[in-house]
């Protein structure tokens, strides 16, 4: 085969590769505008589902993560308060749930402890918002736990009655009762707006005075 012949079958050879090309292109048709507003919808559909089910992965997130600390908050403020009380050998003073939910006592150590709902994290203050239960350990405060939404003790005698007065001899058990939320800003009604609601009854171990 001669040079000329191979570069006629080679120019031969892309014209009709030229000519294929340009005739799949020439067939091929653009989208329609119902093939386009179908499109949209189609992609709008999906995005939206995604938002959803994101939206919804969100708030179940927030759900059961301020669910457990409102638990564990309660939680361990009660087992503490539990914990010193059934070691203390004497109460000093005591505040029911008619009024506001204090109690002082002295524990195995000869420590004055002292427990109350306060509206301070430095002290007892029962005037303004009370979100904290405050723990008074030998003249020092701190703030055990905070998002304490409601608190109350309830005193027994050794009866079993409930006991109203303010004599620590009379009393024989005490009923602590803690309802706490999330420390964080969560408007009413919001899937992170939960509350618990915990309580732990003590039998002191001996009669009191």
């Amino acid at each position: 085969m001669s040079a000329t012949t191979a570069i006629r079958r080679f120019l031969a050879v892309r014209r009709h590769a030229t000519t294929t090309v340009h005739g799949l292109l020439a067939d091929q048709r653009g989208f329609s505008l119902p093939d386009l507003m179908l499109a949209v919808a189609i992609l709008a559909i999906i995005i939206t589902a995604t938002m959803v089910l994101q939206q919804q992965s969100q708030q179940a997130y927030l759900l059961g993560s301020n669910r457990v600390e409102t638990q564990q908050n309660a939680r361990v403020a009660l087992d503490l308060l539990t914990r010193e009380l059934r070691s203390a050998t004497s109460l000093t003073t005591i505040n029911s749930n008619g009024g506001n939910p204090d109690i002082t006592f002295v524990d195995q150590t000869g420590v004055t402890v002292r427990y109350c709902w306060s509206s301070s994290t430095t002290g007892c203050v029962s005037t303004g918002t009370r979100s904290s239960l405050v723990r008074i350990y030998n003249g020092t405060a701190g703030v055990l736990i905070g998002g304490v939404n409601a608190m109350a003790f309830t005193f027994y005698n050794s009866s079993t009655a409930t006991y109203t007065g303010t004599t620590v001899g009379n009393v024989y058990a005490v009923r602590a009762t803690l309802t706490t939320k999330t420390e964080e800003s969560v408007s009413s009604g919001m899937p992170g707006d939960q509350r618990a609601t915990m309580e732990c009854t003590v039998q002191l171990r001996a009669k009191l005075s």
